[in-house]
Parts: structure tokens; sequence; C-alpha cells
């Protein structure tokens, strides 16, 4: 009789050890099967915050104190995508990454003084600009990541494209010229896993984004309070964004 109990619970025990849900059950431990590690792709859509940038507003200037003095500018809010790829060929948690994003900005908190013969006063100016960076480097998940929660640190160089429009006095500004401007940048972000092949993006990026622009008004000045006050006509102008790049967003893994 004991042998028949023995012998029973040795049959059992294996029946649930084969039992498909038993099997199905572990494979699918979301400890186990929480991040994909044979995707070699990752989509990345992301919404960012930009604390700062300055304007210098006549580069083209003989002076040096002139050609180098900046004003600064308020930051934004933009949005922005990414693709990155992972060879695979070492277990190292490398990828290359390829990114671009659109920030627009409109200051209307500077102001600019006015000369006209021995008067003068200070009228508030409009700062419009944009941003559009493209950018590519290198991202490398550190060894303390877990399995759900990933810290990463990289960098990489990018162009960077953009545009200005000056108001002043219900006179606005148009390009002539723009020149694109060239940056490294440094990087580093926290990855959380809410699924097998999603994940929430976190990530801080420095860099010395700019670009130049000349623009011009089609008057040479603008009446304030019925007196004709003359303007910088055209202006040659170097935007630096160089606020901290702050990004949120979702990463689809496959």
């Amino acid at each position: 009789m004991k042998e028949k109990s023995l012998l029973y619970i040795i049959i059992m025990g294996s029946i649930y050890q084969l039992n498909p849900c038993f099997l199905y059950s572990q494979i699918t431990n979301p400890e186990h099967t929480v991040y994909n590690e044979s995707g070699k792709f990752t989509i990345y859509i992301y919404a960012t915050y930009v604390s700062s940038a300055e304007l210098q507003n006549d580069i083209s200037s003989p002076i040096a104190f002139l050609r180098d003095a900046s004003v600064e500018l308020s930051g934004g809010y933009g949005a922005g995508g990414e693709i990155s790829f992972n060879p695979g060929f070492t277990n190292l948690g490398l990828s290359f990454y390829l990114s671009s994003e659109y920030l627009k900005v409109n200051d209307d908190e500077l102001v600019m003084r006015l000369d006209q013969d021995s008067s003068y006063i200070n009228y508030r100016v409009g700062e419009e600009y944009t941003l559009i960076p493209l950018e590519a480097g290198l991202k490398w998940r550190l060894p303390v990541s877990t399995e759900r929660f990933k810290i990463y640190i990289g960098g990489g160089g990018g162009v960077y494209f953009g545009d200005r429009t000056r108001t002043i006095a219900g006179l606005q500004s148009y390009t002539v010229s723009k020149k694109a401007g060239y940056s490294m940048n440094i990087l580093a972000g926290l990855e959380y896993f809410v699924a097998r092949n999603l994940s929430v993006d976190f990530e801080f990026k420095f860099r010395e984004a700019s670009f130049d622009n000349e623009s011009r008004f089609n008057s040479d000045f603008v009446t304030v309070n019925g007196n004709n006050y003359p303007i910088e006509n055209p202006i040659n102008s170097r935007f630096i964004v160089d606020g901290t790049r702050i990004s949120a967003g979702l990463k689809y893994h496959f």
C-alpha cells in the first residue's frame, strides 16, 4: 500500500511538471519575458523640453565684443522621433541611433533700444525661432540594468537646421539665407519595460546646437508713437540652443 501511495505521488508529480498550463506559466513569467532581447530595432516617439538658448545678434561685426555678445532666450517644447539598431554582434548592449525633432519657440520678452538723434526708447521685440536637428550616435546599456529597468549612456553628433523671425512694432523680418551648425552631444537615460516590446523612456541630452541666419525687414525704420526709429537691417545672427534637452516618451522594440 505504501509502495502504491509513493508511486501515485511520483506519477502525479510528473504529470504536474509536464502539464502544459504549468509550462506556459513558466514561459510567460514576467521576470523572464518582460524584455525582448531578440529585437534588433527600436522606435522611440517622445516629447521634448529645452531649457534655454542664446542669440548672438551681430556675428558679422568686425568688433569682437559686439560679435561675441549674446542675449539669453527662453527654451520651449517640441516633439521628435528616433530609430535605433542593435547589431547583436556583441553582448555589450550597444545600439546605434538616428533621431530628429522639431522645436519652435516664441520669445517676446526681449527689449531693444531704438535711437533717434538724441532721444531713444526701449521697445519690446519678439523673436520666434525653430530648430530641427538630425543626430546620430551610439548608446550603451550599463551592466547595472535589471530585466525591467535599464540605464544607458551615449553620445554622437548632429547637424542643426533652423530659422528665425523678428517682429518689432508690427514689422516682421524674412529670411535671406541660413546656414546649419554642427555639434557633438552626450546623453544619459532611464528605461522601464511595461510590456515585452514596450518601454517608457526618460532621457537627458547635452549639446550646443546652433545655426546662422541672415534676415532683413522691408523697411529701414519703424514708427513708434509717431516717430521714426532706424533699425538694424539686415540682421546677421547666430542662435545657440545650448540648454539641456529633456525627453520623455515610449519605445517599441521589435
